[in-house]
């Protein structure tokens, strides 16, 4: 993975982890699970990632703190 995905990926886990599963399966392949319903959120990108999630976390707010439940 390059470094800027790892420091796009670092990013998105600080500020939103503890509401969303967040990972990039491959280039091109970025994933958001909320983890209260496991729902999942796709994009192309790091930056596209982040505005799903910003548009469902203030849609549907995830309640903080859910992981592994």
């Amino acid at each position: 993975m390059e470094l800027c995905d790892q420091r796009a990926l670092a990013s998105l886990r600080w500020h939103w982890g503890t509401a969303y599963v967040i990972s990039r399966l491959t280039p091109g392949t970025w994933l958001a699970q909320r983890n209260d319903t496991r729902e999942t959120m796709r994009a192309d990108n790091p930056v596209s990632l982040r505005e799903e999630i910003i548009a469902d976390y203030f849609a549907r707010p995830v309640p903080r703190g859910l992981r592994g439940s």
